[in-house]
């Protein structure tokens, strides 16, 4: 059976800090260089949050940046809010919350935060989907939002060079001919000692870790990668009744340039029809792949009916994927 949803992508947005650091900066830190840095992941630069900038400036920034590019928008049209952020500026009130007051949108605007690290923008457009499907909602914004550059140890040379800040938005509106497709999402938390940041819990499999600061045991995160999404990719062209030669565009969450390249070879789809935002933003958890998949829609490389493959994966740890049936008309009017 198809599995597919009456919705689908009508606006875009992102954004970035102004603040760039290359990998000279981290060369003065901390014993690195910036060939062993590229050569190992991919990146080059990353944006990092003002001290005065937090998740919720970010997420507004991108949703200003969707209706600058899409004037049609009328956000007092939207149904429904939906943030992915694993570093909220508050316990609560939530990034979602946040939103809401900031564009005087009605209380009658449902909000959410969703904690999916890395996996957290696909599983948004998933939710979304699930809302408007359901009639619950007709225009559903979908946010991730992430200042993981505050939760980063910087004496820790694996972790320190690979972390940035940013958010990306999307406008979810139902349609009459569905555009999202295969929606799957999976879990495996007996992998969360691979990648974690402990909250008000401290201890965590054995471990006691009162920072608050990201861990990440790289080379066990490269393996599960390369032995579980492979296999959260076919649930997801199953699902959408799709071969993966029928995929024009391939947008995962762009962790590290080896691991993306190692991917692609795992499932056979070629690396110059992967998109990533890796080496201009580094690995932005979740937002990696709205940095991806703006740009490439503003350049006109995503061409209507183009069929677009999104994978998320991180943090839990966690999948999230679906299929895109790509349409660049504009978002429609109440």
């Amino acid at each position: 059976m198809v599995i597919s949803a009456p919705a689908r992508i009508a606006a875009l947005g992102m954004y970035v800090p102004e603040r760039v650091l290359d990998n000279a900066y981290f060369e003065r830190i901390v014993e690195t260089s910036d060939d062993w840095i590229v050569q190992r992941t991919g990146i080059r630069e990353r944006h990092v949050v003002a001290p005065e900038q937090y998740t919720s400036h970010l997420a507004i920034g991108a949703v200003e940046d969707l209706c600058a590019h899409h004037p049609e928008v009328r956000l007092s049209d939207i149904d429904f809010i939906i943030v992915n952020t694993t570093t909220p500026d508050y316990a609560y009130p939530t990034v979602s919350t946040l939103l809401q007051a900031h564009f005087a949108l009605p209380r009658s605007v449902g909000a959410v935060d969703i904690s999916t690290a890395c996996a957290g923008f696909v599983y948004g457009i998933n939710l979304a989907a699930g809302l408007i499907g359901t009639g619950q909602a007709r225009r559903v914004l979908v946010v991730a939002a992430d200042a993981l550059t505050r939760s980063v140890d910087y004496t820790d040379r694996s972790t320190c060079i690979l972390f940035g800040d940013g958010a990306g938005a999307a406008l979810i509106e139902r349609s009459d001919v569905p555009g999202i497709f295969g929606m799957d999402a999976g879990s495996d938390g007996t992998g969360g000692k691979f990648l974690y940041r402990t909250g008000l819990r401290h201890e965590i499999n054995g471990v006691e870790d009162a920072s608050g600061l990201l861990r990440q045991r790289g080379a066990e995160v490269y393996r599960w990668v390369l032995e579980n999404v492979p296999v959260a990719i076919d649930r997801v062209l199953q699902r959408a009744g799709m071969t993966l030669g029928e995929i024009d565009w391939f947008v995962p969450h762009s962790a590290n340039l080896r691991m993306i390249d190692a991917l692609c070879k795992r499932i056979g789809f070629p690396s110059e029809r992967t998109l990533t935002s890796i080496e201009r933003y580094g690995n932005t958890s979740a937002v990696s792949v709205p940095l991806a998949l703006v740009p490439a829609v503003r350049a006109g490389r995503i061409a209507d009916g183009a069929r677009v493959l999104m994978m998320g994966f991180g943090g839990g740890l966690v999948t999230a994927g679906n299929v895109l049936r790509w349409s660049s008309a504009s978002a429609t009017i109440s």
